[in-house]
């Protein structure tokens, strides 16, 4: 992937070359195995990343949310979160022309295998709720970091909330209780996955684009999706994870 990149000369020496978002509609479809997702859990357990780079688990909620709730935001401003930085900043880690956009082409892939896997019927898990084996870059329970992931793109159009439907507001409210049920045993992730996924098949029926991929593409699945109605199952999940153990 070619990035514009520019140097200048100052007293003698060559600027760093500028390294700029990407233009994501000539990027073209990229391939994401399950090979590439080992990669980037990987590289974002690795030491070096600001303190409040995502894990992978937060960065798939991340992710689904900017597919399903249009966020119209330019890659130079939901990039450099999931590398733990504020503004238009390239994490040192990442900082040279050949690393940045290796990491580009692992998380486009993974954005655009995320689109696949919520568009295709019958719907797949998306690749984090799909596991219950531990991801190594995860410092927490992953449903949590999901959760958290997926309300963090949220909050940057919160006001659009107003204007969804009762059935998308609802859908949010039963995601957001889970970011802060960080301490669950790994054991529960099934079921909060059932939830998550559930929750995100509401707003995926209703979305009227598709985020940082663009407008909805005619005979996109999407839109032929009906209303779920496993909300009350979502907000059962909820409850039953907040029961307390009889055993103890």
């Amino acid at each position: 992937m070619k990035q514009k990149a520019s140097r200048k000369l100052r007293r003698g020496r060559a600027e760093p070359i500028e390294l700029l978002p990407p233009n994501l509609p000539i990027m073209g479809e990229l391939p994401f195995t399950e090979r590439d997702f080992e990669h980037l859990d990987a590289w974002l357990a690795e030491p070096g990343w600001p303190s409040e780079r995502m894990d992978v688990a937060m960065l798939e909620g991340y992710l689904v949310a900017l597919l399903v709730w249009p966020i119209e935001l330019s890659p130079g401003a939901w990039l450099p979160p999931i590398w733990g930085v504020r503004g238009w900043k390239i994490a040192a880690k990442i900082a040279s022309p050949e690393v940045y956009g290796k990491f580009l082409a692992l998380v486009i892939g993974f954005l655009q295998e995320l689109e696949r896997r919520l568009t295709v019927s019958p719907q797949r898990y998306t690749l984090v709720l799909a596991h219950d084996a531990p991801y190594v870059s995860g410092r927490y329970f992953a449903g949590s970091a999901w959760a958290t992931g997926f309300m963090t793109a949220l909050e940057r159009n919160s006001a659009g909330l107003r204007s969804r439907s009762v059935a998308a507001r609802s859908a949010v409210e039963c995601i957001a209780p889970y970011a802060s049920l960080r301490f669950t045993e790994s054991s529960a992730l099934p079921l909060v996955a059932a939830a998550l996924s559930a929750a995100v098949a509401t707003l995926l029926a209703e979305r009227s684009s598709r985020g940082p991929l663009g407008p909805l593409k005619i005979g996109d699945p999407a839109l032929a999706l009906g209303r779920t109605g496993a909300l009350g199952t979502v907000s059962g999940h909820i409850a039953l994870l907040n029961t307390p153990d009889p055993r103890t």
